[in-house]
């Protein structure tokens, strides 16, 4: 009995040193580490650090839902719109031992009652240190304008939100800055009364000198701009004319009224660059004008000559609820006799945001136009009203 029984253990000794050596010989895999996405304060709220990178990545995005009222000039134009836009991008930042390096895109597709627009790019650039190259706000804005129109306005901003643009901003300190761009010059554009504009041989050239302080902000910009035509007058191209502008501006905080409330002003001047002082879109809120930078007089160009004048009041009720009104004034005169165009109107804005990235808002804008006989088309209304009402949310 006692054979069998030192049998019995030494088989099962046995068979465990064998499962043991099997088990050694074929390894155990040990569980792979989770690896959790971290946040990135450095660049604000929102903002992610990429797994296996340095970089950090927010992803952004917009709803916005306007209803849109005017009193339109036609019959067979809508009287109200109902739009919807949805916006979509990001912002990618690393930081290197150059500056940061920073790309950013936004986009949007929408509908205006029924007509559906194809997907719009506002923003794609490269920021490197001071250098930025891509589809930019332009150099040539100050930013300060918060009213919800985005065109039309005379004397608050000129007459585009986006440009394709290489620049490069070098800070000094103390709140000083410069700027020098190379902008699209074809996106700059009005017309030539009396011809056309030839292809782009050379693009805007955009300075800019800005300040900031604790008091508000302060600037001077200029700008460049070419005319060439491809229109053959007289056995002979008229010759190339540059245009050129100056815009100056100055803003004040207000933080004895309340926080966040605050007062501007700004003026520009242009000679063949309409563009600069808001005069270059064709149509002056509702108003289809004729709008030039130059125009053909025999064999030459003569340049057309604008100027516009505006300011904005913001005032901060409660630190959710603000409004504010923007004014301007602007002349639009071009070569030649009896072509002066003249507009001015006024916008009244309020806003309301309930939460964090969600607004409230509505806005109501006159404006009148007048000019000589024939710039505005006959029977064009020369008063205008347009208002909206927006609901909008941003993440």
């Amino acid at each position: 009995m006692k054979l069998v029984k030192s049998l019995l253990l030494g088989s099962a000794a046995g068979l465990v040193a064998v499962a043991g050596a099997s088990a050694a010989d074929l390894g155990v895999k040990k569980p792979t580490a989770v690896e959790y996405v971290k946040t990135c304060p450095t660049y604000g709220a929102g903002f992610f650090v990429v797994p296996g990178t340095t970089s950090c990545l927010k992803i952004v995005g917009r709803v916005r839902a306007d209803y849109i009222f005017n009193n339109d000039l036609t019959r067979a134009a809508d009287k109200n719109t109902f739009r919807a836009r949805g916006y979509f991008g990001y912002d990618h930042r690393t930081a290197t031992e150059y500056g940061l390096l920073r790309t950013y895109v936004r986009g949007f597709i929408g509908r205006d009652n029924n007509a559906a627009y194809a997907p719009v790019l506002e923003y794609a650039f490269i920021q490197f240190g001071g250098l930025t190259a891509g589809r930019v706000t332009p150099v040539w804005e100050h930013g300060w304008a918060w009213s919800f129109i985005g065109g039309g306005a005379v004397g608050t901003f000129s007459d585009i939100s986006y440009v394709n643009s290489i620049g490069y901003t070098a800070s000094f300190g103390g709140g000083f800055s410069a700027t020098i761009a190379l902008d699209s010059a074809a996106e700059r554009r009005t017309s030539i009364t009396g011809g056309a504009y030839a292809g782009q041989a050379m693009p805007d050239v955009v300075g800019k000198l800005a300040y900031d302080a604790s008091w508000g902000s302060a600037y001077v910009a200029g700008a460049v701009h070419q005319i060439r035509t491809s229109t053959f007058v007289g056995g002979v191209y008229p010759g190339t004319k540059y245009g050129w502008a100056i815009s100056g501006g100055v803003k004040f905080n207000l933080p004895m009224l309340t926080k966040g409330s605050n007062l501007w002003l700004n003026a520009a001047y242009a000679d063949g660059a309409s563009s600069y002082t808001g005069w270059g879109g064709g149509t002056v809120g509702q108003f289809a004008i004729v709008t030039s930078d130059a125009r053909i007089i025999g064999t030459s160009l003569r340049t057309t000559r604008t100027w516009t004048i505006g300011g904005g009041a913001q005032v901060y009720f409660t630190p959710t609820i603000w409004g504010g009104v923007i004014a301007g004034y602007g002349q639009h005169d071009a070569s030649g006799a009896a072509n002066t165009i003249r507009a001015w109107d006024v916008t009244g804005t309020v806003g309301w945001t309930p939460v964090a990235g969600f607004l409230i808002g509505g806005e109501v804008t006159y404006r009148n136009v007048s000019a000589s006989a024939g710039v505005i088309p006959a029977g064009t209304n020369r008063d205008n009203f347009q208002g909206r009402i927006r609901f909008q949310r941003d993440f």
